[in-house]
């Protein structure tokens, strides 16, 4: 789950019975940005398991650092399933391309890379905050974050419509994880997010401060039951352009 805290995970633990109660595991990403992360886990010495991995991903900097000869599969949900009214992609639709690349190809390993808790927030509704440029700038003014910058919202406020958005793909991972087969799996994320710590706001490339690197490591399985039957899904590419998708992440 992009940008994903340890400490978010243990503020919603109490809501669903697959995270601990109390301290949220943690490890140590390789990277501060979506692009670190991919660069420095996904090389040549991995080549033999990538082969065999099913990757399904949100993510539109995957057109850019993931070569799709690489994986058994690279879906990249974000070039046909984008929704602009919420300029992102919906987790139920993550999930639903998960759950029937796992059955078709019962690959060995699967990632699963679902946007949220990544900006924006769409359940975020009381200040018109559209996604922050968060790649190089630490003051960018624009977005959620800016907004805070500017003192129109509260470090807190964003801080619970970042929960919502956790909450929103933590839903749709209790239904995958009850409609797929898996001894071990992991949830964990690429990076995390600043609100305001070091004096910084959202995540930024070659940044190893813990509020971006320390990501959660909660071991759980899954058993497929069958309770959800996913919906064919589009393989046309949509009409929004890729700048435009990394634009709304706040990638440019």
């Amino acid at each position: 789950m992009d940008t994903c805290r340890p400490d978010a995970l243990e503020a919603v633990a109490s809501g669903y019975d697959f995270l601990p109660n109390g301290r949220v595991p943690a490890a140590t990403s390789l990277g501060s940005n979506s692009r670190e992360f991919m660069r420095y886990n996904f090389t040549e010495e991995y080549r033999e398991e990538m082969d065999q991995t099913a990757f399904v991903t949100f993510n539109p900097n995957s057109d850019a650092m993931l070569d799709p000869n690489d994986w058994l599969l690279l879906d990249e949900v974000w070039r046909d399933a984008w929704e602009t009214d919420i300029g992102s992609v919906r987790p139920r639709t993550v999930t639903n391309r998960s759950i029937a690349a796992h059955r078709e190809l019962d690959p060995e390993r699967t990632i699963i890379q679902y946007q949220q808790p990544h900006t924006p927030y769409p359940h975020f509704e009381k200040h018109d905050c559209g996604a922050l440029a968060i790649e190089d700038d630490a003051n960018d003014r624009s977005g959620i974050f800016g907004a805070i910058l500017d003192g129109k919202i509260t470090r807190e406020e964003a801080w619970e419509g970042y929960l919502d958005n956790l909450r929103w793909a933590l839903d749709d991972l209790e239904l995958l994880l009850s409609n797929l087969d898996a001894e071990r799996v992991i949830i964990t994320s690429d990076h995390g997010e600043c609100f305001g710590e070091w004096g910084l706001y959202g995540h930024h490339k070659s940044t190893p401060v813990p509020e971006l690197i320390r990501v959660p490591w909660v071991v759980t399985e899954a058993t497929d039951e069958g309770t959800h039957e996913p919906p064919a899904a589009s393989t046309d590419p949509d009409d929004v352009g890729l700048d435009s998708k990394l634009s709304s992440l706040g990638y440019l």
